[in-house]
């Protein structure tokens, strides 16, 4: 290896390195890959659509699934227990929501989830629901009075508010609602390409203002050069982030989805109706050259290096800043 890649490789094995957000089958292959990439803790989601008896559910799949692979795994309920999985050598997994649509329309059952690891949720999945309109509903109608104690509740028990499928104005008035900071866990600058899930400037200005953090986001759709992206599109992402709101509030929230089927993309992107997608992807997804999988983290860690990101910069962007807010907002 030259200087740089002996550089970047201390570096990433120094490093805390979290990824925002995950949404991969997770099954051996994915943990081994998450290893692999030097991950020290995912938000993993363990919800979309479902309610409260199928999370439930696939709480339980998630124990059986920590039994199985302890030795490559271990669950997160606190900032602590991500600095023991470093010191360990697994990855930690943080249960995490896409929506608040398992808690239903009862605010008592947030309570339960937080006893049960949930740590993160998103207010919205690009519909809407009792908390408020999603980014592909066709109205603008912000937070429900739910919303605003659902807000409330999730502050008091500390839990992560997450707005990344979340419409314009339901966003910034949850921004201004919520007395933690917020974050987008995975989501790009609308000014670099213009789509419904991708965040205005002047979102993320307010979540910056509020000490939140912004996850750079890989997924093809929502990158200006789509399947034809590399990992310098992805940096391209976070240089412009940080120009915008400065290195303190940017992270990374890849987004990865591998090993889903078609039709679980399918499920995720037809909604309640079921009537088609609101939407449309291209098949197969291809992630960018040089991020295809988690195993490639590395790759993202020297091309930060290799922009002229100073080391410190770097450590902060691969997982410093999602320390950071977790200390702030995970409290009892």
């Amino acid at each position: 290896m030259n200087n740089q890649e002996t550089l970047s490789a201390d570096v990433h094995a120094e490093a805390i390195v979290i990824d925002g957000l995950q949404i991969s089958k997770f099954d051996r292959p994915v943990f081994e890959a998450l290893s692999t990439g030097g991950l020290t803790a995912v938000n993993a989601t363990v919800a979309v659509l479902e309610g409260f008896r199928e999370t439930i559910t696939t709480i339980a799949e998630w124990h059986a699934l920590f039994e199985e692979n302890q030795s490559l795994v271990t669950p997160i309920q606190s900032v602590d227990d991500i600095r023991r999985a470093k010191e360990l050598g697994k990855v930690g997994i943080i249960f995490g929501f896409q929506n608040t649509s398992p808690i239903e329309d009862d605010l008592r059952l947030l309570s339960i989830f937080k006893e049960l690891g949930v740590r993160v949720i998103q207010l919205t999945y690009m519909e809407r629901n009792y908390v408020g309109d999603g980014c592909l509903e066709r109205t603008n109608c912000g937070l429900s009075d739910f919303g605003l104690e659902v807000i409330e509740e999730m502050n008091r028990l500390g839990i992560l508010i997450d707005l990344s499928h979340v419409g314009d104005r339901t966003t910034m008035e949850a921004i201004e609602a919520s007395e933690k900071p917020v974050a987008f866990t995975h989501a790009n600058p609308r000014s670099l390409h213009d789509h419904p899930r991708n965040k205005t400037d002047e979102a993320i200005q307010a979540l910056a203002d509020r000490g939140g953090v912004i996850g750079a986001n890989i997924f093809p759709p929502f990158l200006a050069t789509g399947s034809q992206a590399t990992v310098q599109d992805v940096v391209d992402v976070i240089d412009y982030l940080v120009d915008l709101v400065g290195v303190n509030h940017v992270g990374i929230g890849t987004d990865f989805t591998e090993g889903q089927p078609r039709e679980v993309f399918d499920y995720w992107l037809t909604g309640k109706s079921g009537k088609g997608p609101r939407m449309p992807l291209d098949y197969p997804i291809v992630n960018p050259e040089g991020m295809r999988s988690a195993a490639d983290f590395p790759n993202m860690t020297e091309a930060l290096i290799s922009r002229g990101y100073p080391t410190s910069e770097v450590k902060k962007i691969l997982g410093g800043n999602w320390m950071r807010l977790f200390e702030e907002v995970w409290t009892d």
